[in-house]
């Protein structure tokens, strides 16, 4: 399966994330979630739709194809796994979290993200926060 840009994972994560919620997702909703004007959504969607990510026609509802879902689950389970680590290790708030693993989530390998996801079950199994704490500054 092809890499796509960190743009477009990130639009076919929220195509996902309101298919998910939704059953379709729209235009207008993609935008809002994205904040963006819906021009630059539209755009977007024609170049996910002609590399077969999502079936999408003007002024119709957005939804992912097979390709599309498995390559948006992927993203969508690192996302989930970054996250946890900034906020269960690292102890980071969830804003400051969300926004940088954000931008990590395009960057790190799936082996990374494995080794990530270990050490927060190590550190959630263990109760080792609160001993964690002690040595932040």
């Amino acid at each position: 399966m092809e890499k796509l840009a960190p743009r477009l994972e990130d639009y076919l994560e929220t195509i996902y994330l309101l298919e998910k919620e939704n059953g379709v997702a729209r235009v207008k909703e993609i935008a809002e979630k994205r904040n963006v004007k819906m021009p630059t959504v539209t755009e977007v969607l024609r170049r996910l739709s002609e590399r077969g990510y999502i079936n999408y026609e003007p002024y119709g509802y957005v939804t992912t194809t097979e390709k599309g879902k498995a390559y948006a689950e992927k993203i969508y389970n690192k996302h989930e796994a970054i996250i946890n680590f900034m906020k269960k290790v690292l102890l980071l708030p969830e804003e400051k979290a969300e926004e940088e693993g954000c931008l990590m989530e395009h960057h790190l390998s799936p082996e990374t993200v494995e080794r990530l996801k270990q050490l927060t079950d190590f550190f959630t199994e263990k109760n080792l926060d609160g001993e964690f704490k002690k040595w932040l500054k």
